[in-house]
Protein backbone atom coordinates (compact mmCIF):
# COMPACT_ATOMS: atom_id res chain seq x y z
CA UNK A 1 0.00 0.00 0.00
CA UNK A 2 1.26 3.21 -0.74
CA UNK A 3 -0.13 6.53 1.37
CA UNK A 4 1.14 10.18 1.57
CA UNK A 5 4.12 10.42 4.03
CA UNK A 6 2.20 13.28 5.73
CA UNK A 7 -1.23 11.06 6.67
CA UNK A 8 1.15 8.45 8.03
CA UNK A 9 2.97 10.16 10.53
CA UNK A 10 -0.24 11.79 12.07
CA UNK A 11 -0.76 7.90 12.32
CA UNK A 12 0.93 6.33 15.45
CA UNK A 13 -0.03 2.70 15.10
CA UNK A 14 1.16 2.47 11.45
CA UNK A 15 4.28 4.30 12.53
CA UNK A 16 4.88 1.69 15.36
CA UNK A 17 3.24 -1.02 14.05
CA UNK A 18 3.15 -0.78 10.10
CA UNK A 19 -0.89 -1.17 10.35
CA UNK A 20 -3.96 -0.09 11.67
CA UNK A 21 -4.99 -0.45 15.14
CA UNK A 22 -7.96 2.10 15.82
CA UNK A 23 -10.27 3.63 13.57
CA UNK A 24 -13.08 2.48 11.36
CA UNK A 25 -13.51 -0.63 9.04
CA UNK A 26 -13.33 -0.19 5.10
CA UNK A 27 -16.04 0.35 3.55
CA UNK A 28 -17.59 -2.79 1.96
CA UNK A 29 -16.55 -3.72 -1.70
CA UNK A 30 -14.19 -0.93 -2.24
CA UNK A 31 -12.69 -3.83 -4.44
CA UNK A 32 -14.52 -2.37 -7.35
CA UNK A 33 -12.75 -3.21 -11.22
CA UNK A 34 -11.89 0.76 -11.28
CA UNK A 35 -9.11 0.02 -9.09
CA UNK A 36 -7.50 -2.63 -10.78
CA UNK A 37 -7.91 -1.41 -14.21
CA UNK A 38 -7.87 2.44 -13.82
CA UNK A 39 -4.45 4.49 -14.06
CA UNK A 40 -1.87 4.16 -11.78
CA UNK A 41 -2.05 7.65 -9.82
CA UNK A 42 1.17 10.27 -11.16
CA UNK A 43 3.11 9.90 -8.03
CA UNK A 44 2.73 6.78 -6.88
CA UNK A 45 3.42 5.52 -11.20
CA UNK A 46 7.29 8.12 -10.14
CA UNK A 47 7.71 6.04 -7.30
CA UNK A 48 7.15 2.94 -9.10
CA UNK A 49 9.58 3.53 -11.80
CA UNK A 50 11.83 4.63 -9.59
CA UNK A 51 12.18 1.86 -7.96
CA UNK A 52 12.36 -0.30 -11.13
CA UNK A 53 15.36 1.42 -12.13
CA UNK A 54 17.28 1.31 -8.80
CA UNK A 55 16.48 -2.35 -8.95
CA UNK A 56 18.10 -2.50 -12.78
CA UNK A 57 20.91 -0.57 -11.21
CA UNK A 58 21.78 -3.91 -8.55
CA UNK A 59 20.97 -6.51 -11.12
CA UNK A 60 17.31 -7.02 -9.93
CA UNK A 61 14.88 -7.05 -12.08
CA UNK A 62 11.74 -6.57 -12.29
CA UNK A 63 8.17 -8.46 -12.92
CA UNK A 64 5.10 -6.36 -12.37
CA UNK A 65 4.26 -2.75 -11.78
CA UNK A 66 0.30 -2.34 -11.41
CA UNK A 67 -2.67 -1.40 -9.25
CA UNK A 68 -4.57 -3.86 -6.98
CA UNK A 69 -7.39 -4.12 -6.16
CA UNK A 70 -8.17 -2.40 -2.40
CA UNK A 71 -7.75 1.88 -3.41
CA UNK A 72 -3.83 2.85 -2.72
CA UNK A 73 -3.07 -0.77 -3.33
CA UNK A 74 -0.21 -1.59 -5.86
CA UNK A 75 2.52 -4.22 -6.93
CA UNK A 76 5.37 -4.53 -7.95
CA UNK A 77 8.34 -7.81 -7.62
CA UNK A 78 11.42 -8.91 -8.26
CA UNK A 79 11.84 -11.58 -11.14
CA UNK A 80 11.36 -15.25 -8.98
CA UNK A 81 15.14 -16.75 -8.86
CA UNK A 82 16.39 -19.11 -5.94
CA UNK A 83 15.65 -19.06 -2.89
CA UNK A 84 18.84 -17.06 -1.33
CA UNK A 85 18.94 -14.79 -3.69
CA UNK A 86 15.25 -13.89 -4.16
CA UNK A 87 15.20 -13.46 -0.20
CA UNK A 88 18.10 -10.66 -0.54
CA UNK A 89 16.06 -9.31 -3.87
CA UNK A 90 13.40 -8.85 -1.30
CA UNK A 91 14.83 -6.92 1.53
CA UNK A 92 16.30 -4.88 -1.10
CA UNK A 93 13.22 -4.09 -2.50
CA UNK A 94 11.78 -3.03 0.38
CA UNK A 95 14.51 -0.93 1.40
CA UNK A 96 14.54 0.82 -2.26
CA UNK A 97 10.89 1.47 -1.78
CA UNK A 98 10.81 3.08 1.41
CA UNK A 99 13.72 4.95 0.15
CA UNK A 100 12.60 6.06 -2.99
CA UNK A 101 9.03 7.07 -1.52
CA UNK A 102 10.46 9.39 0.89
CA UNK A 103 11.89 11.49 -2.65
CA UNK A 104 8.52 12.09 -3.48
CA UNK A 105 6.27 12.57 0.08
CA UNK A 106 4.89 8.60 0.22
CA UNK A 107 5.06 6.31 2.68
CA UNK A 108 5.31 2.33 1.60
CA UNK A 109 3.07 -0.17 3.86
CA UNK A 110 3.89 -3.82 3.58
CA UNK A 111 1.92 -5.62 5.73
CA UNK A 112 -0.73 -7.54 3.33
CA UNK A 113 -3.67 -6.05 5.45
CA UNK A 114 -2.36 -2.50 6.81
CA UNK A 115 -5.96 -1.29 7.31
CA UNK A 116 -8.38 -3.03 9.86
Amino acid sequence: FVVPAECYKARPDLVNCGRTLIGVLPTRNQQADLNYFGPIPVRVEKLLKAVHIEMMKVGCPMAVRHNEVAPGQHEMSPIFCVSNASCDSNVLFMEVCNREASKVGLQVLFHEKPFK
